[in-house]
């Protein structure tokens, strides 16, 4: 058995075999990638969370995906697809001679048994109950094997949102032969066709990808990929600055900034398709009173929130979509900041209710930054002080972020900071994933502030269904205005995807999508 310290971010250098156990580590042919915080499981069809898709994405491949340098689909696993006329059936040619991880080759019943996994109640190759995307599927009436290399999908109904939905991780095709094997244990040994494979995970220190040399891409340049959970965000630039790390995300813009100046590291931006917000659980009293929420939102400076915690480095949010997406209603204007406003619709709707002031409220907030909110104790404290003078005493409550968003899925908050990073370019990802009682339940539901309103929900769903651009524009546009009314949550900010990586890491370009995908990636001899 090997002995060895653990060196800087707890890489152990007996297990990747590139640097000393005593001295700086050299890791010319690894990538160390300093995260904010650990992941939760690695099986696509479980997970919602953002540690856990940086590392999916590395090591599965979807039926299509995006263009390098955009969100247009382009063929992944399958080569080629056509549509019947009336846009229900859907036949998707695979590419040959693609294998996972365990030798096993890709074929239409492994992507049948994949799609089943998200479609079909109690399948046996499940081994949780928490499936967050499943509404995202439900369009699907069947999935079924022409051929060994040709798959064919019935709709329900035509779908405006079908193949964008294909590139998102969750509908990641996975290796049967693992799942039936590994049952599950898949979710921390996962097994797909992706560039890397899993090579071994100890939770809060390391998680280690290895490269696959049979990747139907060709193998990737760097050996492996390790990522090392470090929570303190001014750790992870110290680490980058001495090179004991590649890679570190979600970092504060103050941070960032600085790192930018340093003459050996990078800094990668693009505009962020994300929001963060605050939910109000609208089946929580008094938070189910509209005039409660307003009120709530009049009470938020929020561009004295981007200054405290963003540097000034984000967008103020109207709504949930982002700018950056055709549907986004450049018609709403903002509720002002306005405490006498804020403080009459608290009045009503105290009189009314006959609630009690000051009014007693838990604030949910995750404990490790995300791209949304690279500073959440931060802008939480600042929420805090923002409400008091409205007659709201705010607790904060903290958790570890992979149970914080259980326990909003759950329903546990009143209000609770949250966000939203975009998993396929399109606005169906953001409302309906967000704000539609589809996606309200105990186990993984994203609806986290449990809005209901029908007339949203029917304009929501007509959107999927229609394949006109222009008219898909006027559906959402219609939502926003009443979602705006309803006020079930206050969008904050949208931020810039930012990333700061040692400049000797080379073919690496940050994706409009804000995800981190390391196939191209390598680093140059020579480079300091």
């Amino acid at each position: 058995m090997t002995t060895c310290r653990l060196v800087g971010f707890g890489i152990c250098a007996a297990m990747l075999g590139v640097m000393s156990a005593c001295a700086p580590p050299k890791l010319t042919g690894t990538l160390v990638y300093a995260r904010g915080g650990e992941s939760d499981q690695l099986d696509p069809i479980h997970v919602d969370t953002g540690e856990s898709v940086k590392v999916i994405i590395n090591v599965f491949d979807t039926l299509v995906t995006y263009a390098d340098d955009s969100t247009e689909l382009v063929p992944c696993l399958a080569e080629s697809w056509d549509t019947s006329d009336d846009g229900l059936i859907w036949t998707f040619h695979l590419r040959d001679g693609v294998s996972f991880h365990d030798d096993t080759a890709l074929d239409s019943e492994a992507v049948v048994v994949s799609i089943e996994r998200l479609i079909v109640p109690d399948h046996p190759l499940v081994f949780d109950s928490v499936i967050p995307y499943a509404p995202d599927f439900s369009v699907i009436e069947s999935v079924r094997a022409v051929d060994r290399l040709t798959v064919e999908f019935h709709l329900r109904e035509p779908s405006a949102v079908f193949l964008a939905n294909l590139a998102m991780f969750c509908a990641s095709i996975v290796s049967p032969t693992a799942l039936e094997s590994q049952g599950r244990g898949f979710s921390t040994a996962p097994v797909g066709t992706g560039p890397f494979r899993m090579e071994h995970w100890v939770r809060d220190q390391q998680l280690v990808l290895k490269a696959f040399d049979a990747h139907w891409r060709g193998r990737p340049q760097l050996d492996r990929l390790v990522f090392v959970p470090v929570r303190e965000s001014a750790v992870r630039g110290q680490q980058l600055q001495r090179g004991e790390a590649h890679f570190a995300d979600d970092l504060p813009p103050a941070e960032l900034d600085k790192l930018a100046a340093h003459p050996e590291i990078e800094v990668q931006e693009v505009p962020g398709m994300n929001v963060g917000y605050l939910a109000m659980n609208a089946d929580r009293p008094p938070l189910d009173d509209r005039r409660v929420r307003q009120a709530v939102w009049h009470m938020i400076d929020k561009q004295r929130l981007i200054d405290v915690a963003y540097a000034g480095q984000a967008a103020p949010a109207i709504n949930p979509l982002p700018r950056t997406m055709p549907a986004w209603h450049d018609g709403l204007v903002d509720r002002a900041f306005d405490v006498e406003e804020a403080q009459g619709l608290f009045r009503e709707a105290q009189q009314d209710l006959g609630f009690s002031a000051p009014l007693e409220l838990e604030l949910f907030v995750m404990a490790t930054p995300r791209p949304y909110m690279q500073q959440p104790q931060e802008t939480a404290a600042f929420l805090k002080e923002s409400l008091r003078p409205l007659g709201i005493e705010l607790r904060i409550v903290t958790s570890e972020t992979t149970l914080h968003f259980k326990r909003l899925s759950g329903g546990e908050h009143q209000l609770a900071l949250a966000g939203w990073s975009t998993d396929n370019a399109d606005p169906d990802n953001f409302l309906y994933a967000l704000l539609d009682p589809d996606n309200i339940n105990d186990h993984g539901g994203n609806n986290v502030c449990r809005y209901r309103n029908q007339t949203v929900h029917e304009l929501l769903i007509e959107a999927k269904r229609t394949i006109d651009a222009d008219k898909r524009i006027e559906l959402y546009r219609e939502a926003q205005e009443l979602i705006f009314a309803d006020a079930p949550m206050v969008p904050l900010v949208h931020t810039k995807v930012r990333v700061a990586h040692r400049k000797e890491l080379r073919g690496y370009q940050l994706h409009p999508t804000g995800l981190t995908w390391m196939r191209a990636a390598h680093i140059e001899d020579g480079q300091p």
